[in-house]
């Protein structure tokens, strides 16, 4: 698997303080998107996507994403996240 097959995740709080990183290789179902769940609350919480391309070139997003808004839109593809936006809504 190349560094291209993997997105790496900085979780930031409402301060801007790292708190967490998680990391999805694109061509497995595992590690699941539903880990992000653990950062409570979602709202308050950014989530900010890098990694490597083809060329072992690295890359970052411009600004992070808010992880409610970044999560909210999987609950078509992810049971678990369907099931916890359910309960919180």
């Amino acid at each position: 698997m190349t560094s291209a097959n993997v997105v790496e995740f900085y979780i930031y709080n409402k301060v801007g303080e790292n708190v967490g990183h998680f990391r999805k290789h694109l061509l497995t179902r595992l590690p699941d998107y539903a880990d992000l769940l653990k950062y409570e609350p979602l709202q308050e919480h950014t989530i900010l996507a890098y990694g490597y391309d083809e060329e072992d070139e690295y890359w970052e997003d411009d600004e992070a994403e808010n992880l409610w808004e970044f999560l909210h839109k999987m609950i078509p593809y992810n049971k678990k996240i369907k099931e916890y936006f359910e309960t919180k809504i």
